[in-house]
């Protein structure tokens, strides 16, 4: 035991990225679902380009879809929505999972994009990475 040390996290490790991703709406579309993202850029570093590898879970709990979204360009400290349609009834829903970023321009990397985005959702649906 260590007496008098404590683990304490460095300081912005915690903080939301600049990129912030909002899993806004759904809206039923014929059989279809279409789903509305917000996507906010606070950091004044817009990107040409951000390929969403998005996977749709099921009520059941297994993978319904997976959705190669663009959701550039992305302008410098602006706010915008981004719409998909989705070939999943919405009441089927129950969570979207943020696999990967496809691709990310100008970064050279797509992790450098992963790291940058902080996800939410406004509805009873899971939106992670």
């Amino acid at each position: 035991m260590l007496a008098g040390f404590a683990l304490v996290a460095p300081t912005g490790a915690l903080a939301k990225g600049d990129l912030g991703l909002e899993l806004n709406k759904l809206e039923t579309a014929g059989a279809a679902c279409q789903a509305y993202f917000l996507i906010n850029e606070k950091a004044g570093k817009p990107l040409q380009s951000l390929k969403a590898d998005l996977i749709i879970f099921g009520k059941d709990g297994g993978i319904a879809k997976r959705l190669i979204a663009e959701l550039g360009p992305v302008r410098m400290n602006k706010t915008s929505v981004k719409i998909f349609a989705i070939d999943v009834a919405c009441a089927d829903i129950a969570g979207v999972l943020l696999n990967d970023v496809a691709s990310c321009a100008p970064d050279a990397a797509p992790e450098a994009c992963l790291d940058r985005l902080s996800l939410s959702s406004r509805l009873d649906i899971r939106f992670y990475k």
